[in-house]
């Protein structure tokens, strides 16, 4: 008994280290590369308003990328239909051209924060499309694109 309950203490002290969101899909990008008229699309429902929520993208590209940041569209769709349309600049590199993100080989991740500390209007369904704003298209070496919203009141 003991032991059951020295195990059960370390399960729930390792659960309440781990990070999970509330919201967290990736979406891979086309490997001939990301043209500026194909969209990466997520859905997500807030059920409660009183909510708080941390927003980032996670991003990955191959070492390759040829620029230091990209500049992304995000239009957000409300349960009532209305929008809201973000311009996000995401600084990948410093001025040396090393990479803020980190990874393994030639992979290379990055969380880049969208929205802190927000609380959502409306229950409901939200709609999120994301769109590249570069000038090259289409855009080369992205690997995948993800939305995280992190619960504040956890």
């Amino acid at each position: 008994m003991k032991r059951f309950v020295w195990v059960c203490s370390i399960m729930v002290l390792l659960s309440s280290c781990m990070d999970m969101p509330y919201y967290s899909e990736s979406t891979s990008v086309d490997e001939n590369g990301w043209l500026s008229t194909d969209t990466i699309e997520f859905n997500f429902t807030i059920n409660d308003l009183s909510t708080r929520f941390n927003s980032s993208i996670d991003l990955r590209h191959n070492g390759d990328y040829p620029y230091s940041n990209l500049y992304l569209f995000i239009d957000i769709t409300y349960p009532n239909n209305k929008h809201r349309v973000d311009t996000l600049e995401c600084v990948l590199a410093d001025n040396r051209g090393r990479w803020y993100g980190s990874g393994l080989g030639d992979m290379v991740s990055h969380r880049i924060e969208y929205l802190d500390e927000i609380q959502f209007p409306l229950e409901g369904n939200y709609h999120m499309r994301i769109t590249h704003g570069m000038r090259r298209d289409p855009l080369e070496e992205i690997i995948d694109l993800g939305l995280r919203l992190e619960n504040l009141s956890l």
